[in-house]
């Protein structure tokens, strides 16, 4: 009986020196793959994504390209709610479906960036494009049918092939707030004007701890009047920024900056200073004082220290509670509704004055005028719009104002311009006015010389 000879390696010296070799070829190889590719999904990491793009840009002038950055929406709560075995799961399967849509094109490149963001280059083609996005929906869809998979989608058009992938793909990312958490919108383009946005948020962001530390916020006063006496009723305040080189910014440009990055909050305590500050020094000059109001984010509402640091403010300046007034605005209430009740409660209690300004601007606001207690409603004259619809708007209107005063709540309607706005709300029972019709707003010392010598009123 023959016996079956063993397979053996080579044995000795050779054999050892032939293993050795071919581990050297092998070894380099796969470190090298492990280098440039995401270890989960096999597709190229962010650095290899971003290298080959620039080298496929380069070799390709003539071709426009798109550079695509996508990611799941609520991904985190999908690992929370499924486990990570199943997010890599998914991750692996949107892997797939970029390798997919990558056979469509000669030239391709794309990669995991990170977590559930993926990044592809591909020639522009509008067509394929809203394909493209209407299959990865309809992929996810499918995939989990117990959990709404939705992407997000930020294109940039590579206008400047110069520009570094780095770049490129921030431009993309801008385009893909434009759509974030919004259903059946997933892809948002990044447009040129973004550009000059970016240079200007930018510049107010480098400039704004010098600008508060200098006092460059200045405050104006827009007055409020009584119907009943065409009266001034104390005023709105309203802050400025006096740039040394830029000169007046209006809060358009810089408030949705502070608001975006927080600073807001330091914006709103800067101009409670000052106003108290302002309203002490009338007091002790003499003047008989109507209630200035002040604006507060929803971001200082949710300050703890809110009310510790209004009350030490009207205490540092000797200013009566009753005469700092706080407006806050509706959408406020429509976003963290149970703390923003709260803060407001604490404000009512420590005496403040509150109103809800923009009243009406919103879907829920009589729910929120059930729930809240505040003091003063406002009301913008935009209900008055032109046409047909400005009949429609005078019976919305009035219905608000009447069912205000049943309520016991004095409503301000803001923005009045003319003569026949100004005799309607006086016939509609609208107890103040606020606009261009009898005021703008003005810089502090030609508020105090036009209107702070008059009687004053309560609420």
């Amino acid at each position: 009986m023959k016996r079956k000879r063993k397979r053996t390696m080579p044995g000795g010296a050779a054999g050892r020196r032939e293993r050795w070799i071919q581990r050297k070829r092998v070894l380099p190889g796969r470190m090298e793959f492990l280098m440039q590719h995401d270890t989960l999904t096999g597709l190229y990491n962010r650095g290899k994504m971003f290298a080959e793009t620039r080298r496929m840009i380069d070799a390709h002038r003539d071709t426009r390209f798109v550079l695509l950055r996508f990611d799941i929406d609520r991904f985190r709560l999908y690992n929370s709610v499924y486990g990570e075995e199943e997010g890599d799961k998914l991750l692996i399967f949107l892997a797939e479906i970029i390798r997919k849509h990558a056979e469509r094109f000669e030239m391709c490149t794309y990669g995991r960036i990170i977590a559930d963001t993926f990044c592809i280059c591909q020639p522009f083609d509008p067509d394929i494009l809203d394909e493209q996005i209407k299959d990865l929906r309809e992929y996810l869809n499918e995939y989990q049918k117990d959990y709404l998979l939705e992407p997000t989608v930020g294109a940039y058009v590579v206008t400047e092939p110069d520009l570094s992938v780095e770049e490129m793909y921030v431009r993309a990312f801008i385009g893909s707030k434009k759509c974030k958490h919004l259903y059946a919108s997933c892809l948002g383009f990044y447009d040129e004007g973004e550009k000059e946005r970016e240079a200007e948020e930018t510049a107010i962001m480098n400039d704004m701890r010098r600008a508060m530390e200098q006092e460059q916020f200045i405050i104006f006063f827009q007055p409020k009047f009584a119907l009943s006496t065409d009266k001034d009723f104390g005023a709105e305040a309203l802050v400025r920024w006096n740039h040394p080189k830029a000169g007046l910014i209006p809060p358009g440009k810089f408030i949705p900056v502070f608001e975006k990055i927080g600073f807001i909050v330091q914006l709103d305590y800067y101009v409670a200073e000052h106003v108290c500050r302002i309203i002490g020094k009338w007091r002790r000059d003499g003047k008989n004082l109507n209630p200035v109001t002040i604006n507060l984010s929803r971001a200082t509402l949710l300050d703890p220290e809110l009310v510790e640091v209004l009350q030490k403010l009207t205490e540092k300046y000797h200013v009566p509670v009753s005469l700092l007034n706080l407006e806050i605005t509706e959408s406020a209430y429509a976003s963290d509704p149970e703390q923003i009740m709260a803060a407001i409660h604490a404000l009512r209690r420590a005496g403040f004055v509150t109103m809800m300004d923009d009243f009406g601007s919103g879907y829920s606001s009589l729910n929120m005028l059930k729930d809240i207690d505040v003091d003063v409603l406002k009301v913008d004259m935009n209900f008055l719009s032109g046409g047909m619809e400005a009949e429609k708007g005078k019976i919305i209107l009035s219905s608000v104002i009447q069912m205000a005063g049943r309520l016991g709540i004095p409503v301000i309607v803001e923005g009045v311009e003319t003569q026949e706005q100004r005799d309607f709300l006086s016939t509609v029972g609208c107890d103040y006015v606020q606009g261009y019709y009898y005021a703008k707003p003005m810089p502090q010392e030609e508020y105090e010389r036009r209107y702070i010598y008059r009687t004053a009123e309560c609420w």
